[in-house]
């Protein structure tokens, strides 16, 4: 986590600015899908649909100028992926991850679109940075195990790498639209998470051993390693996982927000009232 230390301080001090500056602030929530792409992904987007798991959220956004403003986020969600659905159905791996995000998003409004006095239409673009925390499960013999702890490429052996971390960074990309009605705003928003970890479903492109895997991180490791060799003894045989291609997870949302103008910003910025002299 050392690595990333930079583009969360610049995050931190973006929050503050901006709370500084805030005029307008919107409270809110969202609800919609989020959905996997990896090595355990399929190409075919109606696959991709089925394998989709709710997500939820909250969100304040503050709003200084016209056409930017930074919106801070707390969404829980989950995602999934299986074989059965990808490119390589003999390879028999699978997971599930339950999943938690807090990021600082700024939204650029390309134009405003007046509909009448008290409706307007917001288009908008965003990106921005955040901390998520994820638990990949394999299913095996009718129960969901953690794979991060098993070493299932060879972890935490010689020769191999350290365990992964489950609290990562991210960096959310996206679109959206806002439909602005005298207090309230409804939108649609799409965007992905840009990761640092290959690991988001426990495979990656790493060269594992079976015999090695087995004889140090034990026999459910290897098992759930490459379901198709023997149960109960270690197999002296190379094989890759997975490849180089960098996971995603994607989150679609519809959101509603009440807008409660400049009334926040007036309570903290005259926190003391003024008593007139006698």
């Amino acid at each position: 986590m050392k690595n990333h230390i930079i583009p969360f301080a610049a995050a931190l001090l973006l929050c503050l600015s901006s709370i500084a500056a805030a005029q307008v602030v919107d409270l809110g929530i969202n609800f919609g899908g989020n959905f996997y792409s990896g090595d355990l992904s399929s190409d075919d987007f109606g696959q991709v649909l089925q394998e989709s798991r709710p997500a939820f959220g909250v969100f304040c956004r503050l709003s200084n100028r016209q056409q930017f403003s930074t919106r801070f986020n707390l969404n829980f969600g989950g995602i999934q992926g299986d074989d059965i659905r990808s490119k390589n159905p003999q390879r028999m791996l699978n997971f599930r991850s339950n999943l938690w995000e807090f990021n600082v998003i700024e939204e650029w409004h390309s134009w405003r679109i007046r509909h009448s006095e008290y409706s307007h239409t917001f288009p908008y673009l965003y990106a921005g940075v955040g901390i998520f925390h994820y638990n990949p499960q394999g299913y095996l013999d009718g129960q969901w195990h953690d794979l991060q702890p098993l070493g299932t490429e060879g972890q935490g052996l010689a020769g191999y790498e350290q365990p992964y971390k489950r609290t990562q960074i991210n960096f959310p990309v996206g679109a959206g639209i806002r439909f602005v009605v005298r207090k309230f705003t409804f939108g649609f928003e799409a965007g992905g998470r840009l990761l640092l970890t290959d690991y988001l479903d426990d495979v990656s492109a790493t060269l594992v051993n079976h015999k090695e895997v087995f004889d140090g991180n034990g026999p459910l490791a290897a098992r759930l390693s490459n379901p198709n060799l023997p149960a109960n003894e270690g197999v002296d045989e190379n094989y890759f996982r997975g490849s180089t291609r960098r996971d995603w997870y994607y989150m679609m949302n519809i959101t509603l927000s009440y807008n409660f103008g400049n009334a926040i910003y007036k309570m903290f910025s005259n926190p003391v009232p003024c008593f007139k002299k006698w």
